[in-house]
Order: C-alpha cells, then sequence, then structure tokens
C-alpha cells in the first residue's frame, strides 16, 4: 500500500500541512499523557549523551542550537529592549522596571523600541519584573474610542487589558505571574501573566491633535506601584544582548538568562531540555570559553541555518486569501514555534486576532514583489473592513521593516486621514509609488525599492474574524505607464 495518499490525512492531524504558505489545520496528532503518572516512572539522573567524535558532536550541536534559535528567538529579542529599558542604565531610554517610557508623539521612521510600528496609538513601554511579587496597575476611565494595555510573556505571547476585554471604564489590576499564591486587594481584579519578566505595551488610539492630548494626559494617569515595601535595589548580572542578533553564542547565553529568570512551559520539558547539551539551560549558566571548539562551531552552524530558515519565512506569514495578502494569525502561537520566530523577527509586540485582525504583504495581487523602483500601485478599499475600533493601511520598507521616511511625513491610510479623496460609491482607491503623483491626495509614498504593505483592522467585527472580508490586491502599474 503506498503512503502518499495518507500523507494529506497524516499531516493534517499533524498541523503541518501547507495550503501555499501557511498551515491550514492545527489538531493533535496523537493522545498525551503525563509519564509521571506511570508505576515506578524513573527518569535518568544522568545527562544526555554528547558524541566523543567530533564530527558527530559537532553535528548534534548544530541541531540542538538551530532548534534552540526558533524556539527562543522572541526571548533574545524581547530581552533586548528590556536591557536597553530597564536594566542598562547607560542607555538613553533607561527607566528600568515597572515604569512606563511613553512616546508623546505617533510612530515615525525613528522608531527605536521594535520594528514595524503602527503609527493610529500612542505607545508606552514598561517592563515588568514581577519575581519579587505582582504589581498593580491603575487605569483611568478612557474617553477615547480604542486603547489596550498588551502584555506579552518573555517568549512573546500576548494578552489584553483594554477596550475589548474590560471596556473603557478602567480599573485596579493585580498583575501577577501563573506561580504567585497571594490575596488579592480588595477592589482589584487579578490578571496573571506566564512569566515574571513582562512587557506591557500601552496604545491609545488618536489621530486628531485634540486625540493625541487626551491620549498623553492617559498615559500620565495609567500607574505601576509595586505592592508591599519599596523592593530592595536589583544587584543582578544580566549579560549585554549587543550583537545577539549575529553572534550565536551570545545569542544562547541570552536565551540561557531568559529561561533562568522565567523558565518554561511545563509542556516544553522535552524540548528544552535538549538545549542543556549546549550548555543552554544546564545547571551552571552558560560559558562559551567552557565549551569545545566542535560544540562552538555547531552552535555557529545551527544558529545560522535557524535565521536562514527564519528569513525565508517571512513572506510566509499568515494564511494567503487569494488576493496577494496574507491573513496574520499572531500573538498567539501555542508550539508553532516557527510561525512564532518568524513574526517576531520581523517585528515585537504582535497583537492577538480578535484585538488586531491584521493582513500583510510583500506582493501585489498577482505574486509579484512590490518594488518601487519598478512600478506605482494601486489599492482599492471597496467595502472597507468592518470593524468596531478602526482600520489602517501602513508601509514599510522591507530593507529596515521601519515606516518609510518620505516629504509628506505620511505613513499610512487610515478611516479617518484627512483629505483623502472617495468616490461617488464611497470606495478609496490609494496611490502607492515613490514619485509624487498630479493629485497626492491618496499618496501613500513608497520607497525606490523593496516595500511591505500591513492592513489592520482594530476591534473587528464576526464577518472580519470569519474570513467573509479580505482586502482587495494590490494592483502593479510599471512606470513607463502613464501617470
Amino acid at each position: 500500500m503506498t503512503l502518499a495518499p495518507l500523507l494529506p490525512r497524516v499531516l493534517v492531524a499533524a498541523g503541518l500541512l501547507l495550503s501555499g504558505s501557511a498551515v491550514v489545520a492545527q489538531t493533535t496528532a496523537a493522545p498525551t499523557y503525563d509519564v509521571r503518572q506511570a508505576t515506578q516512572y524513573d527518569p535518568s539522573p544522568a545527562a544526555d549523551t554528547i558524541p566523543r567524535d567530533p564530527a558527530a558532536r559537532q553535528a548534534n550541536a548544530a541541531a540542538i542550537a538551530s532548534e534552540a534559535t526558533v524556539y527562543g528567538l522572541p526571548a533574545v529579542l524581547q530581552y533586548g529592549e528590556m536591557f536597553a529599558q530597564a536594566l542598562d542604565r547607560s542607555n538613553k531610554r533607561f527607566v528600568g522596571f515597572n515604569r512606563f517610557a511613553h512616546d508623546r508623539s505617533l510612530a515615525g521612521p525613528d522608531y527605536a523600541a521594535f520594528k514595524s510600528p503602527n503609527s493610529d496609538t500612542l505607545y508606552s513601554n514598561g517592563w515588568l519584573d514581577l519575581t519579587r511579587g505582582p504589581v498593580l496597575i491603575d487605569i483611568p476611565p478612557v474617553p477615547l474610542r480604542y486603547y489596550t494595555l498588551n502584555f506579552f510573556d518573555a517568549y512573546g505571547n500576548a494578552s489584553n487589558i483594554g477596550t475589548r476585554t474590560y471596556g473603557s471604564k478602567g480599573g485596579r489590576f493585580l498583575v501577577a505571574p501563573v506561580a504567585w499564591h497571594g490575596v488579592v486587594p480588595a477592589g482589584a481584579t487579578l490578571f496573571r501573566v506566564a512569566t515574571p519578566h513582562a512587557w506591557v505595551l500601552m496604545r491609545i488610539f488618536a489621530q486628531k491633535p485634540s486625540e493625541v492630548g487626551l491620549a498623553r494626559a492617559l498615559q500620565d494617569r495609567v500607574t505601576i506601584t509595586l505592592m508591599g515595601d519599596e523592593q530592595p535595589a536589583d544587584t543582578r548580572t544580566s549579560p549585554s544582548p549587543l550583537g545577539a542578533k549575529d553572534d550565536a553564542l551570545t545569542f544562547m547565553a541570552v536565551l540561557d538568562a531568559v529561561l533562568r529568570e522565567n523558565g518554561h512551559p511545563l509542556q516544553e520539558d522535552g524540548l528544552v531540555a535538549r538545549f542543556r547539551s549546549i550548555g543552554v539551560g544546564a545547571a551552571k549558566p552558560f560559558d562559551a570559553a567552557a565549551l569545545d571548539a566542535e560544540t562552538r562551531a555547531g552552535i555557529a552552524a545551527g544558529y545560522a541555518s535557524a535565521m536562514a530558515i527564519i528569513r525565508a519565512s517571512r513572506a510566509q506569514l499568515g494564511i494567503p486569501t487569494g488576493t496577494g495578502w496574507n491573513r496574520i494569525e499572531k500573538g498567539r502561537y501555542g508550539t508553532n514555534y516557527l510561525n512564532r520566530a518568524t513574526i517576531n523577527f520581523v517585528g515585537l509586540g504582535a497583537n492577538v486576532s480578535d484585538e488586531n485582525f491584521s493582513f500583510n504583504t510583500f506582493a501585489d495581487g498577482s505574486g509579484k514583489p512590490l518594488d518601487g523602483a519598478s512600478n506605482r500601485y494601486t489599492l482599492r478599499i471597496a467595502p472597507p473592513p468592518p470593524v468596531n475600533g478602526f482600520w489602517s493601511v501602513t508601509l514599510y520598507d522591507a530593507a529596515t521593516y521601519r515606516l518609510f521616511p518620505n516629504p509628506i511625513a505620511r505613513y499610512l491610510i487610515n478611516d479617518r486621514t484627512a483629505g483623502v479623496k472617495r468616490a461617488a460609491d464611497n470606495s478609496l482607491t490609494l496611490l502607492i509609488q515613490h514619485a509624487k503623483p498630479r493629485d497626492p491626495a491618496n499618496w501613500l509614498p513608497a520607497p525606490a525599492g523593496p516595500f511591505y504593505l500591513a492592513f489592520r483592522a482594530y476591534l473587528p467585527q464576526a464577518d472580519l474574524l470569519a474570513g467573509r472580508w479580505v482586502p482587495n490586491g494590490v494592483t502593479a502599474i510599471p512606470l513607463a505607464a502613464k501617470p
């Protein structure tokens, strides 16, 4: 009996069948169980085998390092931002733990906290240290259309306090890690995050000058308060993440530090235990100097291989819509580690789809890469996405993953952009090109080179969540054609 006819069913059951570029099913491949419940279960106290043969040892290290890189990339990238804001006192962005750093203006090309920011909302960034206990976050009533405090655990998994989850009335929240057991103060709502280190990214929608003023006032009124007595000064030694994006050994040192401070989900014991063979998550902190040459070479090779896979997967983010756009499933990853790594490589701070239903595209409707050097483009938005919040189309330089600097400082067009011109049927056609068009009302400036687009829909309605609305394809017009 040939296996070929069975492969689609087997792969679907394993959550691995791809449709063009995305997973189309995610189910449990086989029943699970807790082996600790078996009579006389007794795991070996010894470490796993490390090959004596140099070539085998290097190959083994490469395989493990590749797994560790895919697993740990979001943690290492987030750690870099946490280090800059909460640990490195010499950094101009330093404010310490359990304090917000507020951006008083909408994001532009020089936004430094992370890549691929939106420019619809004011951002505030805070890094929580819950290793010594929970914190209280007080939120006033919010008169604006949308806000969220978007929490990320150490590995990039998202949760929210905001308009969608708790309404606009504000409140007091006790933010605690899952391992905390204590008394919740009267009047506070317990909100658990998975890890003792957590990133809270506050977004407040603001477009008009009056809304920006209200948003700035709200930023100042959202407070983080330590529980109990004042905590002692932080005396931890933390590895510098400088070079972690390019140096495999630095990457592993940072991942090791994250695992030690934050732990990992119980369900990932088997995977994370593998990393001990290359010194990550072992009995002692990672020490590159203690590794033999073959292991170091294997780590470098495995890291390079994993990063190549992640880079090659960028264009596969999400589920193809058939119009050139991919619908992005983000913020909730489970065991989809490559998807998690790729999304965070493109940009940290990805929110869940129920909060921000988004699409992106690196290609026009025919599948050819978006490139402002060879084409100009149009995008017709009709009808607009069904939302309870707002929507926007944002352009990013594909080389930098940042907003594209342009002469009119327009980085997006949204449902409230002033001065855009709509057709008689209320449709909106964006002009996406490098050169200024004769009528720039609907112009979204693009670089003279590769770029990509993000279509964000905040507080999506049922038709959007069910896939009954997708963006139209981007239409390419060769530059030789008359504008």
